[in-house]
């Protein structure tokens, strides 16, 4: 349960992930659904930082606390987790270490993103809207291949469902750099390197890539996801209800960024797959 949280708090993040030379505080609400497990309402915090083809984002999860660190040339993720003070290595499927940390079949995901016309003034801004829709089979979830045979056995037939909008805005500070850094990430394998670096769900790369085409800068996602199916696992879920999933950016800054944040701190140890 704790390890659906983490990976919807991280595609929730990423939905209203900033792609520009600034630097982007954003904080997520999780209400609802299995975020009534820890007992109270869980709000992620996450600074995006941008520099020329490199990104780093940092997130604050309560639960978890992690970095990512990509870079567009190398097509490369570095996935940093502070509290075991290790640095993971993915590449590229094109790169050296293509097919090592891709184990296990991907589910088949139905996703859809399209423009409404609609918009709104948040904080001042224009924002458009584009609306969502993801589905998958939890059955066919198997990261790694790590997942016992009983549990895939319980999770057949489970489907979870992912609807919502995104809140895009074009004039804020750092658009353009924003929507050119966007263009350059999905015209690479960097969504499939993220979702598979950062514990996202197997399969998102492709709702990944085509929220990285709208050209803008997601100033605020909302999101719900609910289950699907029958048996046990499915009847639990259910019953805590959907799960309401809400990012805003709160801040953004145009100042200079060090070098410095886009290297493996001292002391880590490299780990390669």
């Amino acid at each position: 349960m704790r390890r659906w949280l983490t990976t919807l708090t991280v595609f929730a993040v990423c939905t209203a992930a900033v792609h520009a030379d600034v630097t982007v505080v954003q904080t997520t609400t999780i209400e609802g659904g299995m975020a009534a497990m820890a007992g109270q309402s869980m709000s992620p915090k996450t600074t995006s930082r941008i520099k020329g083809k490199k990104a780093r984002n940092d997130i604050d999860a309560q639960m978890l606390q992690m970095s990512t660190i990509a870079d567009l040339d190398a097509n490369q993720v570095i996935l940093l987790r502070p509290d075991q003070k290790t640095a993971q290595l993915m590449t590229s499927p094109n790169g050296a270490s293509a097919g090592k940390g891709a184990a296990g079949a991907a589910p088949a995901v139905d996703s859809s993103l399209k423009a409404t016309g609609r918009s709104q003034v948040i904080d001042g801004i224009k924002c458009d809207e584009f609306t969502f829709t993801v589905s998958m089979n939890m059955g066919e979830m198997n990261p790694g291949g790590q997942m016992p045979p009983e549990a895939l056995e319980a999770m057949k037939g489970v489907k979870m469902n992912m609807s919502g909008s995104l809140w895009v805005a074009k004039d804020v500070p750092g658009a353009g750099e924003y929507i050119a850094f966007q263009k350059a990430a999905a015209s690479t394998d960097l969504s499939s390197i993220l979702s598979g670096a950062s514990g996202m769900m197997p399969g998102m790369d492709k709702m990944m890539k085509a929220m990285g085409s709208v050209n803008g800068m997601t100033y605020m996602s909302e999101m719900t996801m609910t289950i699907d199916g029958t048996g046990q696992i499915a009847e639990m879920m259910q019953q805590m209800g959907p799960m309401k999933i809400t990012t805003k950016v709160t801040s953004i800054n145009t100042d200079p960024i060090s070098d410095d944040l886009f290297k493996v701190p001292e002391g880590y140890s490299m780990i390669k797959q």
